[in-house]
């Protein structure tokens, strides 16, 4: 799971004001003694011409984004990057409203100037990064990119997300999982803890992978595609009875869902209750009686009961529903199977 910066503003446009200067004086009210004029003015106290219109344009160009006006945003960034070639803020949003306009190749390369001028620039590093890990994935750019802006970002959970996903990428799964440690370290949420869960279970590492997704299910609430989610992993990472538990949340909440009474069933016929898993195909046949995958494992659970016309009941169900479909065609091979015995 990579994740990239929004559109907002950066704390940063700042609006510079010369010839303005406060005294403040304590004790009694006297008059400061009067500095000798001088010729010329230093150099510096004021904006040039130039700098002033760069901050012009590149406030606009803000106010544009904040808008959703990415194209309109688009000339008044360009002037502010032509009037300033070292902002490294203008080149940043010029890569943002690019993006935002699908053109990828312009969003990368306006990203890669602002680096270019800071390389420590969190918010282009994160979005380069992302763009680097978009299909084709390229996740040896991905973290040349990120990993010089982690030392000095404000907010780093979402370059050390991103480069441990880059990290898993390579299979290089203990430097993720210390890019994920340091995100959580960071800030936790329960997306966070299930993208590292998923890791995990990628690496065949399933106790820790069941220790971060019952952490992300902990924390899902009312989240109903997260907790299904998690309990999708939770089957495979070995914990099938917590998969029951997430699957009961999340029929709860949505009890209409016949995929979820098959997942459910799946975990349950792994802890050998299967009277309880075959009451779950069913429930989720009541739910949807076209849902193929729902017949197919009502025929395995008679199968394993060894009642043979159940089973073969349940499996022309299947094939008849599923068409075509892969859960079809394996039920039609279980029909052949029994038709030979």
């Amino acid at each position: 799971m990579r994740v990239r910066n929004g559109n907002r503003g950066r704390a940063g446009v700042a609006t510079l004001v010369g010839g303005l200067f406060v005294v403040v004086g304590c004790g009694a009210s006297q008059p400061p003694p009067e500095e000798p004029l001088v010729a010329d003015p230093p150099l510096g106290a004021e904006e040039s011409p130039s700098a002033s219109a760069a901050n012009k344009a590149l406030a606009q160009g803000i106010e544009e984004i904040k808008a959703e006006r990415f194209a309109e945003a688009k000339p008044h960034l360009e002037q502010a990057l032509s009037l300033k070639p070292d902002s490294a803020e203008a080149a940043y949003y010029l890569g943002l409203v690019s993006e935002k306009t699908e053109d990828l190749a312009g969003a990368e390369k306006h990203y890669k100037h602002a680096l270019q001028i800071d390389p420590t620039l969190a918010e282009a590093a994160v979005n380069l990064g992302a763009i680097y890990l978009e299909e084709p994935a390229r996740p040896d750019e991905a973290i040349a990119a990120m990993t010089p802006a982690v030392a000095k970002a404000a907010d780093a959970t979402r370059l050390h997300q991103n480069l441990a996903y880059a990290y898993s990428l390579k299979k290089a799964y203990d430097k993720a999982s210390k890019e994920y440690e340091a995100a959580l370290s960071k800030g936790a949420s329960p997306e966070l803890h299930f993208a590292y869960g998923g890791m995990l279970l990628e690496a065949k590492q399933g106790e820790k992978a069941a220790e971060q997704l019952r952490k992300a299910l902990a924390g899902a609430g009312d989240d109903v595609a997260l907790i299904a989610s998690v309990g999708r992993m939770l089957g495979p990472a070995g914990a099938y009875a917590d998969c029951v538990k997430a699957f009961d949340r999340a029929i709860q909440l949505k009890p209409d869902a016949a995929e979820l009474f098959v997942r459910r069933g799946t975990c349950r016929h792994e802890l050998k209750d299967e009277p309880g898993a075959r009451a779950d195909y069913q429930a989720a046949i009541k739910a949807d009686p076209k849902f193929a995958p729902a017949h197919y494992y009502l025929g395995m659970s008679w199968l394993g009961e060894k009642k043979t016309q159940n089973a073969l009941a349940a499996f022309d169900q299947a094939s008849k529903v599923g068409g075509d479909s892969e859960i079809g065609k394996r039920a039609r091979e279980k029909m052949k199977e029994l038709g030979k015995k």
